[in-house]
């Protein structure tokens, strides 16, 4: 979070000290933008951007980026200062550490696989190493790490600072997590659900730049959606909105982890289509071996993804129909599957959503991969980040 500037009274001086502060605060969140789009995120007059801009400029606090095209496509960044911040994905079997300054440059990442059924206290001896590797990589002491954001694969009560829904993600619930990860590492945490920051990440760095209204779906070892509606991130009363991976699906199918059955990550899920695909491909198969056996024609891998594809149309289908959100980004490990996925999940979007719905709805892949998760859990240490 930008350095608050205290005002007093209702001065000139006053209201353009706000005005500065609400243009640090943009660019320190979103990134680099053209004039343009920081007038329609801070809704300040264009001429006011382009006098503020200006100013700050020449005080060597933004500077003049490439230009994109045209007369007003000249991008504006924040000069990078001294120190990074860093992102962390704790995922259910992967932990995913990238470094970035403090100008939106991502300047180091590396991703480790993590055994099944992981603890907070193991965990965090991981991530000290891997921060520490990092480190020497970049040639950084880490006291220079100013702050961490990190993406956890749970539903987050942000008041309480902890995971809501312990069954989701045993070895990290019942703790405050912020606090428990900055007693052992000294560096100020904050965190979020890792499809709400992969939908953050995608708006920042990928292809929902531009959008104020989206729906993130990552489909990876559990399913979650990332909420963008007018600009924000929605998480709902408790920190529970987007869990379209518990949607019912069969009310009389699989038990799932949650307590129900019959969810939607019992029937699209990595490890749910893994296990109806091992009795034939072998249990060593992993989803990259499935998704280039589907590619290579193999009828039965074909099958398995192309159902997934549709039983997530049905339940995306149901949460385009209630938000109307302008852009869908379909991202996490499955993503990779592409046109195999995505096609039978269209044929059902628009069989079961109704036409005012989807009518101008635009349907991407996730320009980041799987690196959605981590690159929003920058995000979210640099709009905590401190500008002096």
């Amino acid at each position: 979070m930008v350095r608050r500037i205290e005002v007093s009274g209702g001065s000139q001086q006053a209201l353009r000290s706000l005005n500065e502060q609400r243009i640090i605060e943009s660019l320190a969140e979103q990134g680099e933008m053209t004039q343009a789009q920081i007038a329609r995120r801070t809704s300040l007059a264009a001429s006011t951007v382009s006098n503020i801009v200006s100013e700050l400029v020449e005080q060597g606090t933004l500077e003049r980026k490439k230009n994109l095209g045209g007369p007003h496509g000249q991008l504006i960044g924040l000069i990078p200062t001294p120190g990074v911040v860093a992102g962390i994905d704790v995922g259910k079997r992967h932990l995913t550490i990238a470094f970035s300054n403090l100008a939106h440059e991502v300047i180091a990442e590396q991703q480790i696989d993590l055994p099944l059924g992981h603890e907070v206290a193991d965990d965090l001896k991981r991530i000290e190493k891997l921060l520490n590797e990092l480190c020497n990589r970049a040639d950084l002491d880490r006291s220079e790490i100013h702050t961490i954001g990190m993406a956890i694969p749970a539903p987050i009560d942000l008041e309480q600072r902890r995971i809501s829904s312990a069954q989701v993600m045993p070895g990290w619930a019942g703790i405050d997590i912020p606090s428990t990860v900055e007693e052992a590492l000294g560096i100020p945490t904050f965190i979020d659900n890792d499809a709400n920051l992969g939908a953050v990440g995608e708006r920042v760095w990928g292809v929902g730049q531009g959008y104020d209204d989206l729906v993130y779906i990552k489909v990876s070892d559990g399913i979650g959606a990332g909420l963008v509606l007018n600009g924000r991130i929605y998480r709902g009363a408790d920190g529970a909105a987007g869990e379209i991976g518990h949607t019912t699906i069969d009310d009389s199918g699989v038990l799932c982890r949650c307590g129900n059955r019959g969810c939607l990550e019992t029937v699209v899920s990595v490890p749910a289509i893994l296990q109806l695909a091992s009795p034939i491909f072998g249990a060593e198969i992993t989803i990259a071996d499935l998704i280039d056996q589907a590619r290579s024609g193999n009828t039965g891998a074909l099958r398995l993804l192309e159902d997934g594809g549709r039983y997530l149309g049905i339940a995306l289908s149901n949460m385009v129909n209630i938000l109307n959100p302008r852009a869908v980004i379909l991202g996490g490990t499955l993503a990779e599957a592409g046109d195999i996925l995505s096609q039978p999940l269209h044929t059902v979007l628009k069989r079961y959503a109704v036409h005012g719905a989807v009518e101008n709805l635009e349907f991407k892949r996730a320009q980041l991969g799987v690196r959605s998760n981590v690159l929003g859990a920058v995000s979210l240490a640099l709009e905590h980040t401190p500008r002096v």
